[in-house]
């Protein structure tokens, strides 16, 4: 205890004598970090947050009534729009309004995204926060605006060619729809009042009735696969080509199979079951999981196969796989429902002719009338969608406008230069002392000897007037060198 109570002394003193040279250090360093404070520019953060909202697609197609809430999806759809929002298309046209032109150039692509641009997703919810930073607090604040409002107009100009081809698939759809169904029903009206047929009894009622559903049902999955036909159509040209087809694929055979079965279940309790039946709560329950199985399958498959791809590559990757499913589990569902009909053909075939003709032009009539109910809703759907794609991304907080620096950091740096300089001066002091145990002073000896001082002898000098201590040492090296 005693030993470390004068060692501890022993260091205070060191610390009491060179007190001048602690301070000196700790003035250097106080002095580079004003120097690095007035030459280093000013970095000024302008921040906006982005809500990203999950795709829903076009009305009810195969795969539209997926969960929302799917962790990997939601991350992957995150990070797509990070990609856009800082892809070349959205940010050379900031640099070249905000940045100011050395020796004839703008700084790098590569450069700027780097050094100013930062993408951070809130963990668990939709919010994307986008920090843009400037040399001043205004040229900060407009660089993240046209950031922000380039990506809403590139997410638009992305979304159009798909868009647009849904849009004028259904239009031309639309015009067909409108003169079968006029033909269907002057047919229909026809052929009322040639046989006299202005009402029908129950059983052929509920015949009619039982062959109508399942007509909506083929229409509306008809136009299902038409419609994923004209988007892959649209996907494959943006693609290019890349991409191959996961028709192959063990996993997703099995997935889209077991969705066929279901489907085909479903289509056989059309005109038994109510949709409050638990039969028919319990077959919309499994097709609900065979297509979220479905999905988080062809999510696996794309990140196989284009684990390099940027996450817009995946994306449309995901699209065009998934309209290939599409088209492929509707198919599987025609041919379970084209098996139906024939069970109702036969129930046709027994009813007198005239009743026959009759159910068929009144079928022609309900179905056309279906389909161009469906078809009018998905233009609508599709106009909305191409007019908004906008809306999919929302601007939750406009980019605001720093009052103070990010960088430098005045106080930390003076405070951090502070703390170098009293610590790393008190360090070197005390490093020098303790590496340096020559006998100085009569108090040297009394400390480290433990002896009273009898005498003092003062310093000779030389006949030249040099210190003979300075004369050793110059003795000293000499001879040192000369062995050498």
């Amino acid at each position: 205890m005693n030993e470390q109570e004068i060692d501890l002394r022993e260091l205070w003193q060191i610390v009491r004598t060179n007190q001048k040279t602690i301070a000196k250090i700790t003035g250097g360093f106080l002095g580079l970090a004003v120097a690095y404070l007035i030459i280093v520019p000013n970095t000024y953060q302008s921040t906006a947050l982005l809500r990203i909202k999950q795709e829903r697609g076009l009305a009810s197609s195969v795969l539209s009534e997926l969960p929302v809430g799917n962790a990997q999806l939601t991350k992957q759809n995150m990070n797509t729009n990070a990609e856009i929002l800082k892809s070349r298309h959205v940010v050379i046209p900031v640099i070249e309004q905000t940045e100011e032109e050395k020796d004839g150039k703008y700084p790098r692509y590569e450069d700027y995204v780097k050094d100013h641009i930062v993408t951070k997703p809130y963990k668990d919810t939709e919010i994307l926060e986008v920090d843009v930073t400037g040399k001043s607090p205004e040229q900060a604040q407009q660089a993240n605006q046209l950031l922000v409002q380039g990506f809403l107009d590139r997410l638009t100009e992305l979304s159009h060619a798909e868009s647009s081809a849904t849009r004028e698939f259904l239009e031309q759809r639309v015009k067909s729809s409108k003169k079968e169904l006029d033909d269907a029903e002057t047919k229909l009206k026809d052929y009322q009042v040639k046989h006299k047929i202005f009402s029908t009894d129950n059983q052929m009622k509920s015949l009619a009735e039982r062959i109508t559903e399942l007509d909506k049902v083929k229409a509306q999955n008809k136009l299902d696969m038409e419609t994923a036909q004209a988007a892959l159509g649209s996907i494959n040209g943006q693609l290019s080509g890349a991409g191959s087809s996961i028709a192959d694929s063990p996993s997703i055979q099995q997935a889209k199979s077991k969705l066929v079965d279901l489907e085909a279940q479903k289509a056989g309790y059309i005109g038994k079951y109510t949709n409050e039946n638990p039969k028919m709560k319990e077959i919309n329950r499994q097709i609900s999981s065979a297509r979220s199985s479905l999905r988080r399958e062809i999510s696996a498959i794309v990140a196989q196969q284009a684990p390099s791809s940027s996450s817009v590559q995946q994306k449309l990757l995901t699209d065009k796989y998934t309209n290939e499913a599409m088209i492929a589990v509707a198919r599987g569902k025609n041919d379970a429902i084209d098996q139906l009909e024939k069970k109702n053909a036969d129930e046709i075939a027994k009813l007198p002719q005239t009743q026959q003709g009759y159910l068929q032009v009144k079928r022609d009539a309900d179905v056309a009338q279906e389909i161009y109910v469906m078809l009018a809703k998905r233009l609508e759907e599709a106009k909305v969608a191409e007019a908004m794609v906008p809306t999919e991304v929302q601007v939750v907080d406009e980019a605001t406008l720093p009052e103070k620096p990010i960088k430098p950091r005045k106080l930390l740096t003076l405070v951090l230069a502070l703390f170098l300089g009293l610590f790393g001066g008190t360090g070197y002091t005390i490093a020098r002392t303790l590496l340096n145990r020559k006998i100085r002073t009569a108090a040297d000896v009394e400390q480290y000897l433990e002896l009273p001082v009898l005498g003092v002898i003062p310093e000779a000098k030389s006949a030249s007037g040099k210190k003979e201590e300075e004369q050793g040492l110059l003795a000293g090296l000499r001879r040192k060198l000369w062995k050498k």
